[in-house]
């Protein structure tokens, strides 16, 4: 046991020096990617140079390379997605690459690569590539890899390939030989099974050779428009008839490349205030232009930018394609690749929405998505409901209810609920993936939102962009932003939700007072995540005032003017009196989370009195 003196000696001890943290470092690519497409034999014939950047303190001896569409193959490990035992069959994939005929495969076969000028030996493990090096790369120094190689395009089943069901003839994504990630913990040789991506920030330079019939659009901006036409220019373009032309694209301070051709794409284009060139690319049939030609497509998306510019951070590449093409919906640096024949244009223009939010979280702010992949799809489900609440016109002052009803109704205290830390690739099924990437990624920033108040929520995000743009921040670095905005402790709040299955509920238990002045109400903790509350309470002669009842651990507050403090509530005591200066036949109603910024698994028991049931 120790004494009151021995106590309060060690609180006032200044505690033992920490070692520095390590400097952030991140590696650099420069891709230099020469290809020739082959539309009879559905073919690309490629050279590619890269020159590869070791930031890292350590030397590498090896390296590995994604080769994503050997996926596309009866017996690759995406093949066999759909027979992960589990209630959540993969249906998107189900046995269309196991029951691919032979001239429907993809494949990327590399004939040689060369190390500095040197043949280097090299194994494929599906869609891995690795080599070991002779010459390490040393910290600081610059190595030059090129690769010969043929890419065979398979029929589009996840994201790539050609002949997608709207009639788009080629969507190349994750199309070339692309070198792994190596960070603070490694090198990351993911092997592909269709959920996420990780990559270097470089430059690209991509030169595409193809038949003069094709309309191409993707990442990067065209170097040679005047001679390309095809709506790059203003001054339109004539081809000989089966010529063949090539196209210059580069893309700076991108993790990545994709690009689409098809012989029927319409292409328009036009410019935002801020300088951002906007491009889309569609077929000419009814479903779609409902779309790309609808009377309000281009002042919505000046909205959008103009709203995730204020909110979130600046849009700093030059330009952002939407691209009718791939399979669903999908990101990729500077444009989206999307299914466009949708029931409604709000509904499909929600989309756009999405995947354009992803040039922010993904592009951007690029996580190593494996690994953080709620606060890529997480973060983009947010922005996507704040921005379409504008665009919409709903202008609710909580867009979020659709996660936070699904939270509670069908995922909250289900078995098959997974911790969002689960890697992308390791989740029991698609099912459970999306839930935690997308609703519990959402609802992350939702209850922060709730917790640290919204100036200071918005000063975070802000704050975010702008430390961590074109770099790959992790969890502990956007909670610290967000401690330093707030000024509390919010450790607890991460681990709790990140990392558990824990949810919250917190309800009104009973109300009652002992003189003519004072109302106690008990508030109970009945789910297993300690979150603090707000509380409002409605006077009889229509005024109304909201508590707010912190955690301890938060040690401190939100700050609004508006608020009443209270508590704050330990962790430990699953009851909190909340005490109110009015008697109680002065009181007309009690509401805990009135705004409904936390994901309370049952509402019912939120608001005093209840109504009468039937």
């Amino acid at each position: 046991a120790q004494t009151a003196a021995q106590t309060a000696a060690q609180s006032t001890a200044q505690p033992a020096a920490q070692p520095a943290a390590a400097p952030y470092w991140q590696q650099s690519v420069r891709y230099k990617i020469d290809v020739d497409l082959d539309h009879n034999q559905h073919r690309l014939e490629g050279k590619m140079r890269l020159e590869y950047t070791n930031h890292s303190p350590d030397a590498l001896d090896e390296i590995f390379m994604h080769l994503y569409w050997n996926a596309f193959q009866p017996g690759s490990m995406m093949s066999n997605m759909a027979n992960i035992p589990t209630q959540f069959k993969d249906k998107a994939i189900g046995t269309k690459i196991q029951n691919l005929k032979p001239h429907e495969e993809g494949e990327q076969i590399v004939r040689r690569i060369t190390h500095n000028g040197r043949d280097l030996a090299f194994d494929v493990n599906q869609t891995i590539l690795h080599a070991r090096l002779d010459q390490p790369i040393a910290p600081g120094a610059t190595h030059v890899f090129e690769l010969e190689y043929t890419t065979r395009i398979p029929i589009v089943i996840e994201r790539a390939g050609r002949s997608n069901k709207e009639g788009i003839d080629y969507s190349f994504t994750q199309w070339y030989p692309k070198m792994c990630v190596y960070d603070r913990d490694g090198w990351h040789p993911d092997l592909y099974v269709a959920r996420e991506f990780y990559g270097d920030f470089g430059r690209f330079e991509v030169n595409v050779t193809a038949d003069a019939g094709f309309v191409l659009g993707g990442t990067g901006v065209l170097q040679n428009p005047a001679e390309i036409g095809h709506g790059y220019s203003d001054t339109p373009v004539k081809h000989k008839k089966k010529s063949r032309i090539t196209w210059r694209f580069v893309a700076d301070n991108v993790h990545d490349f994709a690009w689409t051709a098809d012989r029927d794409y319409r292409h328009q284009r036009f410019t935002l205030p801020t300088g951002t060139e906007i491009h889309y690319f569609y077929q000419p049939d009814e479903k779609s232009r409902m779309m790309y030609e609808n009377d309000r497509f281009r002042a919505d998306i000046a909205t959008y930018f103009a709203f995730m510019n204020e909110h979130f951070g600046p849009y700093r590449w030059p330009q952002f394609s939407v691209i009718q093409g791939g399979e669903g919906a999908m990101e990729y640096p500077m444009c989206t690749l999307m299914e466009s024949h949708g029931d409604d244009y709000l509904g499909t223009f929600s989309v756009v929405a999405h995947e354009g939010s992803h040039m922010w979280f993904y592009g951007q702010l690029a996580t190593d998505e494996q690994r953080y992949h709620w606060m890529d799809e997480g973060f983009t489900s947010f922005a996507e409901d704040e921005v379409m609440n504008v665009i919409s016109g709903a202008n609710k002052p909580n867009p979020h209810e659709s996660y936070l009803s699904t939270f509670a109704k069908r995922a909250a205290k289900a078995a098959w609920r997974e911790p969002a830390s689960t890697p992308a690739n390791y989740f029991d099924g698609k099912f459970p993936y999306q839930m935690a990437a997308y609703m519990m990624g959402s609802l992350y920033l939702v209850q922060l939102r709730g917790i640290v108040g919204d100036d200071a929520f918005w000063r975070t995000m802000r704050r975010y962009f702008d430390e961590w743009s074109f770099k790959h921040p992790r969890p502990e670095d956007f909670v610290r932003i967000a401690e330093r905005e707030s000024g509390l402790v919010l450790d607890w709040y991460h681990d709790q939700w990140i990392n558990t299955t824990k949810y919250p509920d917190v309800g009104i238990d009973s109300v009652w007072s002992d003189n003519r002045a004072l109302t106690t109400v008990r508030l109970e903790r009945r789910g297993s995540m300690a979150m603090p509350v707000d509380v409002k309470v409605t006077f009889e002669s229509g005024a109304s005032l909201t508590y707010t009842v912190p955690l301890a651990a938060m040690h401190g507050h939100k700050r609004d003017p508006q608020l009443v403090l209270a508590g704050p509530w330990n962790y430990t005591q699953k009851t909190f009196d909340l005490v109110i200066e009015a008697p109680l036949k002065g009181v007309r109603s009690i509401e805990v989370d009135p705004g409904h910024w936390t994901a309370d698994v049952n509402r019912d028991d939120n608001v005093w009195p209840q109504a009468a049931s039937n």
